[in-house]
């Protein structure tokens, strides 16, 4: 076993031990809710012999005392029942998240529900041909994220690019989280207490929060002191100081002023209720974060961002659900009675525009945060789950890449094999031929994703890897597309054009093209796919391209910076083995024929 071997090995079973914990509790808080299982339905029916007892027994007030202290013991013990249902729903959650982690180093992680499909863009520069998003991808591999909103900040980060500073602050950050298993957990866990709602449905709780104020200018307010007047005016006519049905004026005019409103408060409930429900589980969330003492950058920002504006954001999100309670008043037989008397539909109305006025600008940012630390914590359980993955040195310098055993991250590490790539300046172009299934498609893979995880601010399957910082173009599964009438072979022509015109900018740049313009007939393929790779290079890009066109290795006697390299494979009788090694020079072996024979198509 080597020292990558005996690390896998540690993390699984730390996992294995977590997972052992949380099931240990698991089975002795299922105990206790299998106790109030059978307790509350005693309770309740001994509350109830009590009453036919207080009943039959000559209303004995000690039959009432035992009534009394039986009710109160059965809420304590719904109370208390709904609060072990809630720690099982979470113990739950940890032992899922223990499983998958192990389930993940296992090599299983394809059995994962969540592939980031909806992500998935064809005319992305690069996230289709690296299998950033769908099925087998690195979204499915390493995500962590509870909500909707998170999921879209991991696929940004994924999909696109910071500025240099930034991915440095990220590392750092990522790195902190990585340290952080126990949170890490915590976090998640808590994040599957509840499930999310439908992605529009957060759009629609923002809406509520930004939009304009109603009922908010200071005549509204002095209309909440009405109820007070009229219950001076009673008392003083009562006390005949003043006529004796003076008051009831005023309450006419809080008759009126329900009447005018009713509409109104009952269209603000109506949208209230629909949109703040998807609140609770930030709540929670926020109750992980706001505890908590980062001391990277980028967390300590985070964190101050939470901090502005008065009071925590979970203590504020709370007291708008205190706020919304008052609305169930609407449903009770008293509430016209009670509407009238004191105007509550009014003072609910403008209790939640308050709070809208003073905490609704604030939510979209707090979402924004708790995105953030969904984000950051999936990539930080990477590079948890590999230690002896290589933190990337990214620069600002021409572009260049060197990376020294490197491999592809989604492939387990018993199948891996790792390449040293290197592409020392600009103008750097690596030719890679070989056989069908030797490994070239998967060599320009490799490079792409790690660079999209270096990016991202992760660590990358490598023993050293160093990079500037560039933009990636890729040209590796390019299909047609029949509702545009556009043929592969076209499709791949506007991906080559949207790679020169990218190097035309002058922005350092690395390209990934894979069988160069395989679509059309082998003279004006070559023809072509010289033009364009002297483009390229005379652009001062770096990239690979792969192709089975001998003939294009030529090039590297016309310009030193374009380098031939090569996959080998082995003929045996029937079978055939490839070592993905990368080699120096030109491919001397096909075949193509060899695997017609294989699996059985005869050849006359």
């Amino acid at each position: 076993m080597n020292d990558g071997d005996k690390l896998v090995d540690k993390i699984y079973k730390k996992y294995q031990v977590k997972k052992e914990k949380v099931s240990s509790k698991l089975s002795a808080i299922s105990k206790q809710n299998d106790l109030y299982v059978f307790l509350r339905p005693l309770v309740f029916m001994a509350a109830v012999v009590f009453s036919l007892a207080y009943s039959f027994e000559s209303a004995k007030p000690v039959y009432l005392f035992c009534i009394g202290i039986l009710l109160l013991i059965f809420i304590w013990m719904i109370i208390k029942h709904n609060r072990i249902k809630d720690h099982i729903r979470y113990l739950n959650s940890l032992v899922c998240i223990n499983d998958n982690a192990m389930r993940r180093l296992e090599g299983k992680w394809l059995e994962f529900a969540n592939t980031g499909e909806r992500f998935v863009d064809p005319e992305h520069r690069y996230s289709l041909d690296l299998n950033i998003f769908g099925q087998g991808s690195l979204f499915q591999y390493i995500n962590a994220t509870t909500s909707f909103v998170g999921e879209e900040r991991l696929a940004q980060l994924l999909n696109s690019s910071a500025g240099l500073k930034e991915i440095k602050h990220r590392q750092l950050a990522i790195q902190e989280l990585s340290l952080r298993l126990d949170w890490r957990q915590h976090f998640q866990a808590t994040g599957m207490l509840d499930k999310p709602g439908k992605p529009g449905d957060l759009q629609k709780l923002l809406d509520w929060a930004e939009a304009k104020l109603l009922l908010t200018n200071k005549f509204t307010s002095l209309l909440l002191f009405l109820p007070i007047i009229t219950l001076i005016l009673a008392a003083l006519g009562y006390l005949h100081f003043i006529p004796r049905y003076i008051w009831v004026f005023t309450l006419a005019i809080q008759i009126v002023i329900v009447a005018l409103t009713e509409k109104t408060a009952g269209q603000i409930f109506i949208k209230t209720g629909n949109t703040v429900n998807e609140l609770r589980r930030y709540t929670a969330l926020l109750a992980c974060v706001e505890p908590e003492n980062f001391t990277t950058p980028v967390l300590k920002g985070l964190k101050r961002k939470l901090s502005r504006g008065g009071d925590v954001p979970s203590r504020q999100i709370k007291q708008l659900f205190k706020i919304v309670e008052r609305i169930g008043m609407r449903h009770s037989s008293l509430h016209p009675i009670i509407n009238i008397g004191i105007l509550w539909d009014l003072q609910t109305v403008i209790m939640l525009e308050n709070w809208r006025n003073s905490s609704g600008r604030s939510l979209r940012t707090w979402i924004e945060v708790l995105a953030d630390f969904e984000a950051l914590s999936s990539l930080a359980g990477l590079v948890h789950d590999h230690p002896d993955w290589a933190v990337p040195e990214i620069t600002d310098s021409k572009p260049e890449l060197n990376g020294i055993a490197l491999g592809h991250p989604l492939i387990k590490d018993e199948m891996r094999v790792y390449n040293d790539v290197e592409l020392s300046e600009p103008g750097t172009v690596l030719l890679i031929t070989g056989s069908n299934m030797s490994g070239k498609s998967t060599l320009l893979r490799t490079v792409g994703i790690n660079l999209v995880l270096a990016f991202a601010g992760a660590s990358v399957c490598a023993g050293q890897f160093k990079c500037c910082f560039m933009d990636i173009y890729s040209s590796i599964h390019i299909n047609d597309n029949l509702e545009k009438n556009i043929s592969s072979f076209y499709a791949e022509l506007q991906r080559i054009k949207l790679i020169v015109d990218a190097g035309k900018t002058g922005k350092p740049m690395i390209f990934l093209i894979d069988e160069i313009f395989k679509g059309t007939n082998s003279k004006d393929r070559i023809l072509g796919a010289k033009a364009v790779i002297r483009s390229l290079h005379d652009l001062g890009t770096i990239g690979l391209v792969s192709t089975h066109d001998l003939e294009l290795s030529s090039l590297e006697e016309e310009i030193p910076l374009i380098k031939n390299y090569h996959f080998t494979d082995k003929i045996t009788g029937r079978k055939i083995t490839f070592d993905y090694r990368l080699k120096p020079g030109v491919s001397k072996s096909t075949n193509a024929l060899a695997l017609m024979k294989i699996i059985g198509i005869e050849l006359k």
